[in-house]
């Protein structure tokens, strides 16, 4: 429904997940004016209605979105933006399913295997042929959670997303993001880019969780030896899985990516800062486990995990 005096019309959107991407995202809808209900955690959810959703950095502003520790049945959003950690996905989905009939859900998440526990849990929450609601998407910002209710965004980046067979869902959202400014391009191929995005993510992510540092150190020898290691790895286990690229052209793009983010601390290094639990599974682990069905050795990546789980472990 069109705003008084022709503007555009305010969408009611729940993004579900508040941590340092889902923030910034429903900062810049709510301060275009749309009705955002953010779906935090405890400390968050209080931080933010005490003094509200700070983002500093490349973008600045200081807004005041609906905040929720669960979704209300019967919530009237139009949207639905998930953000939450891979691992929380299918957990996430069924109560998105429960408390909603089916509308579009874009999910925004790093890793292999959202697709699959996004369509299960919105099934087990009663959504029938699920597919059709859900746009994935591929983000490249660098954004950091910074304290509860505070959030820097550190470098700039791209926004791709897709529909799946059938869905159109995705071309929604692009139009809602560059409404609000949000340079968003839309693919025909979603899950070819969200290999290529894995792939990245499992070159950049682990090495500067283990080695404690940011992302532009990435940038010179030894750690970009490191990363380019696990690349090259990520990439011969893509190719098994049918998605092939060429090396030289995702090695640019990951020194594009970390140029672009070089002051940020990746999400693997924040989770591993706060003793959070790490998206192992969904990159590098998930990398690992489809390499083994190949009958493929990956020494760099099993080294890493390793290392990052006992890490991980001692800390618990």
């Amino acid at each position: 429904m069109p705003m008084p005096g022709g503007g555009r019309s305010i969408v009611r959107l729940v993004v579900f997940g508040a941590g340092a991407v889902g923030s910034i995202f429903g900062a810049h809808l709510a301060r275009a004016g749309h009705d955002v209900l953010l779906i935090g955690r405890r400390p968050q959810v209080m931080a933010v209605e005490r003094d509200g959703l700070r983002i500093e950095g490349l973008t600045n502003m200081t807004v005041r979105p609906r905040v929720a520790e669960s979704l209300r049945p019967g919530e009237r959003a139009t949207m639905v933006l998930l953000t939450v950690k891979s691992y929380d996905t299918q957990e996430a989905a069924r109560a998105i399913a429960r408390a909603m009939s089916p509308r579009p859900i874009l999910s925004l998440q790093n890793g292999l295997g959202n697709l699959e526990a996004l369509e299960r849990g919105l099934g087990e929450g009663g959504w029938a042929s699920p597919r059709l609601n859900i746009a994935l998407g591929v983000l490249s910002w660098g954004v950091t959670f910074v304290n509860y209710g505070h959030v820097r965004h550190a470098g700039a980046g791209s926004l791709v997303l897709g529909d799946l067979a059938g869905g159109r869902a995705a071309k929604r959202f692009a139009s809602l993001f560059e409404g609000v400014g949000i340079p968003t391009q839309y693919t025909d191929d979603i899950l070819r880019a969200v290999w290529k995005k894995v792939i990245i993510n499992s070159a950049i992510n682990p090495v500067t969780a283990d080695h404690r540092v940011l992302n532009g150190e990435l940038l010179t020898d030894p750690l970009r030896g490191q990363a380019v290691a696990l690349m090259r790895e990520a990439l011969e286990v893509a190719a098994a899985e049918g998605y092939r690229f060429a090396e030289h052209e995702v090695e640019e793009e990951l020194f594009r990516v970390l140029r672009l983010t070089a002051e940020n601390r990746s999400s693997m290094l924040q989770d591993l800062l706060r003793s959070k639990k790490l998206e192992l599974d969904a990159l590098n682990g998930r990398i690992l486990e489809l390499g083994a069905k190949h009958g493929m050795r990956l020494p760099y990546t099993e080294r890493i995990v390793k290392r990052l789980r006992a890490r991980t472990a001692s800390n618990s």
